[in-house]
Parts: structure tokens; sequence; C-alpha cells
């Protein structure tokens, strides 16, 4: 199961890989998140660490995804629009 391959695997850790994907750095990420970049780095540190390998190469001006931070970004999309999905779901649930 997945949860047994990656056990520290977080909902927000994703929504921080996400946008240092879409944004192209750590940096950028923080202030579309509203936090710190050194928190930002740490999410993307521990979701590395959890899977066994780098999701961006660190550049000297900027990041760049891996193969595996491409398929982690296709991946974290559908989950997290899944997640979206259920919420709304949920609140309309509510409403009726």
């Amino acid at each position: 199961s997945l949860i047994a391959i990656y056990p520290v695997l977080q909902l927000k850790d994703l929504e921080f890989f996400v946008a240092t994907y879409e944004t192209g750095g750590f940096g950028r990420a923080a202030n579309a998140l509203n936090t710190a970049q050194s928190h930002v780095s740490l999410r993307i540190r521990r979701l590395e660490d959890a899977i066994g390998g780098q999701l961006f190469e660190r550049l000297h001006r900027g990041i760049r995804p891996t193969k595996k931070g491409d398929l982690l970004y296709r991946h974290a999309k559908h989950v997290l629009r899944v997640i979206n999905e259920l919420q709304s779901a949920m609140k309309e649930q509510d409403a009726a």
C-alpha cells in the first residue's frame, strides 16, 4: 500500500511540492504559500526523504524537476484535485 511505502507522506507536503513545481522555485513557492522559504525547503526535503530520491535539481539560478519530480507532480495534482472534489461534495451534503 502507498501508506506502507511512504509513511510520512502528508497532503501539505504535496501542496508545497506542487507550488514549488509550478512556481519554479522555493522562494516563489514560499511567497505563493505565504510562508518562509526554509519551511518550503524543509517540506520538500522531507518529501524527498520519504520517496527516496530528489524531486528537483538545485541549479545556480533556480530548480528543475527530476523525472521523479515530474511523475510525482502528475500524481500529486490528481490527489489534490480528488481531495478538493471530496471537500466540495461533503459541503454540498451538509447543505442538503
